[in-house]
């Protein structure tokens, strides 16, 4: 039997709590003598391949639970009493330990910005970034956007999501005095006019979240497609997907809807998504073997246009 080494022990420990596991160190497990077996991800030890005398490293991963209603969620971390969720829509889907399921993944967000979390309690993708407040320690919020979802995900829907998440902070970035909001159930530490301030802000950022939620519902669209290919281009500087769309014929670009630039090809029928971070995804593709062929044709009227691309990295991902 070959033992683990602790290094490789120690990163398998970790990539497993990605996935809601729960590692139990050291503790001896007891052998079986009626050849009873250990159901370990979809496969089995038998008794035989282990030895009593070793002491174990177990990892138990629970299935992952899906959510009874696609729910977008923003948390963000007060500095005495920790993560708290701000707001969740549609409103009340989730109940308490659902909520504080997601609020404790903020102690893993700090570290991965972009992370998926499979959990028994609740699984969710989740984005980690920061927003410039004058109000915080440090001149900074720290928050997460999840989004639980009623249905399994893709690869390219995985991309999809991040891309939005992405979209997200920028629009928050971008929006004047909105870390004010966070600040709604603290109303007795501040001034009338602030207090204003506060409940204002409040509003706009609770409607931010509900369009986000409905570019999520979009997204949706897309889970259904038999085949999906996810394309990495290698770009110089972000696309100018405004620019792209008004020179390729049909190309659809509409940031307040949907962050990536739509494009269709009618041989074979796909959808073509392009995002300015030049990831692509490609939809609606029955034959895997025609996806070099739509990628090529895809590249191609990019190119034409003038945007050096180069060195695409094609992932093809099957729906069953």
């Amino acid at each position: 039997m070959e033992i683990m080494n602790d290094k490789d022990r120690k990163k398998m420990i970790l990539e497993s709590r990605k996935f809601g596991g729960i590692s139990l160190q050291h503790q001896i497990l007891r052998v079986h003598k009626n050849g009873a077996k250990f159901p370990i991800s979809k496969s089995y030890i038998d008794d035989e391949l282990l030895d009593p005398d070793v002491s174990y490293t177990l990892i138990l991963i629970p299935e992952a639970k899906l959510a009874t209603k696609t729910t977008v969620t923003l948390t963000f971390f007060k500095r005495r009493s920790g993560p708290h969720v701000f707001y969740s829509f549609p409103e009340d889907t989730l109940n308490n330990l659902e909520k504080e399921s997601i609020g404790e993944m903020m102690i893993q967000a700090s570290k991965e910005r972009f992370f998926i979390n499979y959990s028994s309690i609740i699984s969710s993708i989740n984005h980690y970034f920061e927003l410039h407040s004058d109000w915080a320690r440090g001149n900074k919020e720290m928050l997460m956007i999840s989004v639980s979802l009623d249905w399994k995900i893709n690869q390219a829907i995985e991309e999809i999501i991040h891309s939005l998440f992405i979209d997200f902070e920028t629009h928050l970035s971008s929006t004047e005095n909105i870390f004010k909001a966070l600040y709604i159930n603290d109303l007795n530490s501040f001034s009338e006019e602030e207090i204003a301030d506060i409940k204002r802000t409040n509003e706009d950022l609770k409607a931010i979240i509900k369009e986000f939620y409905k570019k999520i519902n979009l997204v949706q669209n897309q889970k259904n497609a038999k085949h999906t290919i996810t394309v990495s281009l290698e770009i110089e500087k972000k696309l100018d997907l405004n620019q792209i769309a008004q020179k390729i014929k049909g190309a659809e670009f509409n940031p307040e809807r949907f962050p990536g630039l739509v494009m269709k090809s009618e041989t074979p029928n796909v959808t073509i998504i392009l995002f300015s971070t030049g990831k692509m995804v490609i939809t609606g593709l029955k034959k895997t073997s025609e996806a070099e062929q739509v990628v090529d044709k895809a590249i191609k009227k990019i190119k034409y246009i003038g945007v050096n691309i180069t060195n695409p990295k094609i992932s093809i991902e099957s729906i069953k």
